[in-house]
């Protein structure tokens, strides 16, 4: 760039050009590259462009460019203070809080006692929901075919039929023509209600540990780890050798066979018609409760 027109006679004597020159040293910022506006704590400003620097005063464009910057400041603090947050909340807030709500499954099956139950989507595949407990599909009859003499199918159990010139046993209560177990003295919801003695909750009852039918009382059996009360529809044979005389075996229980009707009435009432030349039961209204209205159970298949 030419910078001759500074000579003898400019309006700009040597003197203000060495005046303007030192005015310029005690400002920083200042440059030929590029306008640049730097004032001192006194508030005396000098701009500098790529001809020189000279003395301003403070305008609003300074101000302007203060508000610019606070601006930016404004801006990075939202990115500091909103972004992050909302990672933050996102990460130790929503997640983090659904993991502390979700409920602790109680520790059940195995030798742990029966799992608790309503119904019987709430028990692992393969198993019934009997009696607030989740059961073997194994041990749970559909007919009273299926049960020991003298015994009923009711809502998946082997119950004790009973009547008023057949009452039940001591501990039990004559339901809808089947001894039910009464209620125990010691309730329960959970096995932390129970004590080491008898520490499994299983259908509203505190009962004793096992590891073998022995170790159960009399009417009880070892069901995973507790003590319970045996309603099982128990396979009782595996071959018609095992079976009475005019009976067959067929999926693990001795039938009768017939050629009418008649014949099976007098033999069993529980199975009064012949089907395919073996005695079953009269067509069921029900096989589980589920069959009845609400407020009924499935007894002898019958709902009541």
């Amino acid at each position: 760039m030419n910078f001759a027109w500074f000579s003898a006679t400019s309006p700009f004597s040597a003197m203000s050009l060495a005046a303007a020159a030192a005015a310029a040293l005690a400002f920083t910022a200042c440059g030929p590259a590029s306008n640049s506006t730097t004032c001192d704590d006194a508030g005396v400003c000098v701009m500098c462009d790529g001809y020189g620097c000279s003395t301003v005063t403070q305008t609003s464009t300074i101000d302007a460019g203060l508000s610019s910057s606070t601006g930016a400041d404004a801006g990075f603090d939202a990115a500091v203070d909103k972004k992050p947050d909302a990672k933050a909340d996102a990460k130790t807030g929503a997640k983090p809080d659904a993991k502390a709500d979700a409920p602790t499954k109680p520790v059940c099956g195995g030798t742990n006692g029966p799992c608790a139950c309503v119904k019987t989507s709430d028990c692992a595949a393969g198993d019934a929901c009997i009696a607030g407990a989740c059961q073997p599909g194994t041990t749970v009859c559909t007919y009273s075919s299926e049960c020991a003499a003298a015994d009923l199918c009711a809502d998946g159990q082997c119950l004790a039929a009973c009547s008023t010139s057949l009452p039940c046993q001591v501990g039990f209560t004559c339901t809808k023509s089947v001894c039910e177990p009464s209620p125990s003295q010691s309730t329960c919801t959970s096995n932390s209600d129970c004590t080491p003695t008898a520490p499994y909750c299983v259908s509203g009852s505190c009962t004793l540990a096992c590891t073998a039918d022995s170790q159960c009382p009399t009417g009880d059996y070892c069901d995973q780890g507790a003590c319970v009360l045996d309603t099982r529809s128990t396979p009782n044979c595996t071959g018609t050798t095992a079976c009475d005389t005019g009976q067959v075996c067929q999926s693990g229980f001795c039938v009768y066979t017939c050629t009418t009707s008649t014949q099976c009435a007098e033999i069993d009432a529980r199975i009064p018609v012949c089907v395919d030349n073996v005695c079953r039961a009269a067509t069921p209204q029900c096989t589980t409760q589920a069959d009845c209205p609400q407020g009924e159970d499935c007894i002898d298949n019958t709902c009541r």
